[in-house]
């Protein structure tokens, strides 16, 4: 009955043809319409640009972390550090105890009543207190000054910005001691701001600030650093205004040495 010519792919519609009286099937390739061939170039193009800029973006993101080392730790913390740097100041109150290191921090505070201030008591350890100003937050820290705390002084004098040592300038017996506790501090220190207090001005038996600043040998420690000698004292009218003298100044000073 005749002969087949093989054919392997998709089937195709085939059309007869006579060849000495024999039958033979012919393959016949339907017409492709122009816009189906633009439109599988535009489809190959586009998924070669994708992976084009894939592999681009990819290299990119690779090369910029091998030169970064990065970490949640290290990253949190360069952004804490830099935020306390930038923002707080740490003011280290110390002094003799019964200076009144206590009454002036409390005089500092607009926040603080007055009952509370009368009530006033040595600090047998650490206080701490805080106040917004309008460039920075200054963090006042006081240590106790007993004879069992003053050893642990040295150990916060080194984190410290600015120092505030108070003296008890009616205890004329205890000015060589103040002296000599001042002096060690300093010669840690070379460089620390430092404002000296000069506590209770309103006792009849003060020493007044020209003998404070001999008493306390000033000139032998002001060389490389600033330093500066106030006069204070807290009676019961200033207490009830919520002021203690000569803070106001104090204030004033600090924000200007922060």
């Amino acid at each position: 009955d005749g002969f087949g010519l093989p054919y392997r792919g998709k089937q195709q519609p085939v059309s007869e043809a006579r060849l000495s009286g024999s039958t033979v099937p012919v393959p016949v390739r339907l017409p492709v319409a122009p816009h189906m061939v633009l439109l599988r170039h535009i489809s190959i193009a586009l998924t070669a640009a994708v992976a084009a800029l894939g592999s681009a973006l990819f290299l990119a993101l690779n090369y910029f972390y091998k030169r970064r080392v990065w970490s949640p730790q290290a990253e949190y913390r360069s952004i804490t550090e830099e935020e306390e740097e930038r923002e707080k100041r740490q003011v280290l109150v110390l002094g003799l105890d019964g200076a009144g290191k206590s009454s002036m921090l409390q005089g500092l505070n607009p926040g603080e009543a007055v009952t509370k201030r009368s009530r006033c008591r040595p600090t047998r350890g650490f206080n701490f207190m805080s106040l917004e100003a309008p460039a920075c937050q200054l963090d006042f820290l006081e240590i106790g000054g007993g004879e069992d705390l003053r050893r642990y002084w040295l150990d916060y004098l080194r984190r410290t910005h600015i120092l505030v040592y108070v003296v008890d300038s009616s205890d004329r017996s205890r000015l060589p001691l103040a002296k000599a506790e001042l002096h060690r501090l300093l010669s840690v220190e070379p460089q620390l701001p430092v404002v000296v207090l000069g506590n209770k001005q309103d006792k009849a038996n003060a020493v007044s600030v020209s003998e404070l600043h001999d008493a306390l040998s000033l000139d032998a420690v002001a060389d490389d650093r600033k330093l500066f000698l106030l006069a204070a004292q807290l009676d019961s009218e200033e207490a009830k205004r919520r002021s203690c003298q000569g803070l106001d100044t104090v204030h004033d000073l600090l924000l200007q040495l922060v």
